[in-house]
């Protein structure tokens, strides 16, 4: 989509369509911004800051060094290329939202000499690819999967061990039916304990 911004004074921004925004500063109108040309350590301008957002979703900013009688007609295609039809600065530049470091520089006629020359420093960023999904498996290896998790739970949880409950005492018949959860009565014989231990043991 394309974006129209006309800004003058420093403050006041026609925002006729689009994606271009002004950000203004805490304090003041101007931001403070690393000076890109001439670099020296600690020398940083004066600028006004314009976050864009173009059609692919990366947003960049535009720094708009200050000057006197500010008045600035920007257009912008959506794709990261800008013009200029009415313009009183020098030049302009087009850095990442998260890092001062020079993306795309456009110098007017005072320093090109001529027509608004555009700079391709490191150009402007692509949007971060996605994180690669994994494919999903194939219903046949599913199954396979589940056979196998079946076949483990068999091996983990046995059939019930065999129990030879006629050599048992009368005591090892009231233990071996509280370990089943049947508390029988104590004072019964051992042949109506075997009995009801018979019972539990057909029901396992």
């Amino acid at each position: 989509m394309a974006d129209r911004v006309i800004y003058k004074g420093g403050k006041t921004v026609t925002n006729m369509i689009g994606n271009i925004k002004l950000v203004m500063p805490a304090k003041g109108a101007m931001h403070k911004f690393p000076r890109w040309w001439k670099k020296k350590h600690g020398a940083y301008i004066d600028c006004a800051i314009f976050n864009v957002t173009l059609e692919n979703g990366v947003v960049v900013r535009l720094v708009v060094p200050a000057v006197e009688r500010m008045h600035l007609e920007i257009r912008h295609d959506g794709y990261g290329n800008f013009t200029f039809p009415v313009s009183r600065v020098d030049r302009v530049a087009v850095v990442a939202i998260d890092s001062p470091e020079l993306l795309v520089e456009y110098q007017f006629s005072k320093i090109s000499g001529g027509k608004v020359l555009k700079r391709i420093v490191a150009g402007i960023p692509s949007p971060a690819a996605p994180e690669p999904q994994p494919a999903p498996e194939p219903e046949s290896i599913a199954e396979i999967k589940t056979e196998k998790a079946l076949k483990i739970q068999v091996q983990v949880h046995p059939s019930q061990p065999k129990v030879d409950l006629e050599k048992m005492t009368k005591k090892q018949l009231l233990e071996w039916s509280l370990e089943q959860g049947h508390d029988l009565v104590n004072n019964h014989s051992k042949a109506e304990l075997l009995s009801e231990c018979q019972e539990i043991l057909d029901n396992l």
